[in-house]
């Protein structure tokens, strides 16, 4: 439900979100207001736990660290 209540009008799917996922870490990780700037690919990570690892592992992988294995 709460998927629901926090949809809007626009919304990227995930394959949209995908596509700019390297831009929108780019964008944070030099320390620009990515989320001002992109803000429906910070939307959809935040409502998409598919995304969100997707995004979280290439951060790590674009700092240079490596995710820990479970």
């Amino acid at each position: 439900m709460q998927m629901i209540d926090n949809t809007c009008e626009k919304e990227y799917s995930c394959e949209e979100t995908f596509a700019l996922l390297d831009e929108y870490i780019e964008l944070s990780l030099t320390n620009k207001e990515a989320a001002a700037l992109m803000p429906l690919v910070k939307q959809h990570i935040g409502m998409c736990p598919d995304c969100r690892e997707e995004f979280e592992a290439l951060l790590l992988a674009m700092q240079g660290q490596s995710p820990s294995l479970p």
